[in-house]
């Protein structure tokens, strides 16, 4: 499905493994896309998932496998569960198998996975301002948001039509998951 109108600009707050993935998908739809992420590399968290291997998914997921908030899960699973993961990763070209239940990239390495992230945002002229730390996100009157923040020495002010806000949680404060985005 391709964007018609004026190209949205799209920005996504975080660069982590759901920010590639909103950037892939709102670049894949036409819009003009630019990450924001704080460190100085994007997908740092994901290296160190599952034990390096990268767990993808669960070839058996449901609501009833997590605590709490079944009826919001169930909606998310609806529209992209397991089906729809397996299909996005194998069309960056990423071979995946089942490992009792589980599923791992073939080589069971995780920095595959971050590979065919970062390749097909650079095949889709994705921008990312690494370094970037967003300090505020204020909506404008006449439609958008602007986020501004600090980067290096200095600070920054950017335009979008819509924001995509990925930032985490607090699991590894070392990678950059330190639970700022929630402020």
């Amino acid at each position: 499905m391709e964007m018609r109108r004026k190209q949205k600009k799209i920005g996504v707050i975080g660069g982590g493994a759901a920010g590639m993935t909103a950037a892939i998908f709102a670049a894949r739809m036409g819009a003009d896309v630019t990450i924001l992420e704080a460190g100085e590399r994007l997908g740092q968290k994901l290296l160190s998932t599952g034990n390096g291997k990268c767990n993808l998914g669960n070839a058996n997921l449901s609501s009833g496998r997590y605590h709490g908030h079944g009826e919001f899960l169930d909606k998310c699973f609806s529209k992209f569960g397991t089906k729809e993961t397996m299909d996005f990763f194998q069309s960056l070209g990423l071979l995946i198998k089942d490992k009792n239940g589980y599923l791992y990239p073939l080589c069971e390495q995780a920095s595959a996975v971050l590979d065919v992230l970062r390749f097909e945002i650079a095949a889709k002229s994705v921008r990312v301002l690494y370094g970037s730390r967003v300090e505020g996100l204020d909506a404008i009157k006449s439609g958008g948001f602007c986020a501004r923040g600090r980067k290096g020495d200095g600070c920054f002010e950017e335009r979008f039509d819509a924001v995509i806000l990925t930032t985490g949680g607090k699991a590894m404060p070392k990678t950059g998951s330190d639970g700022s985005g929630y402020e």
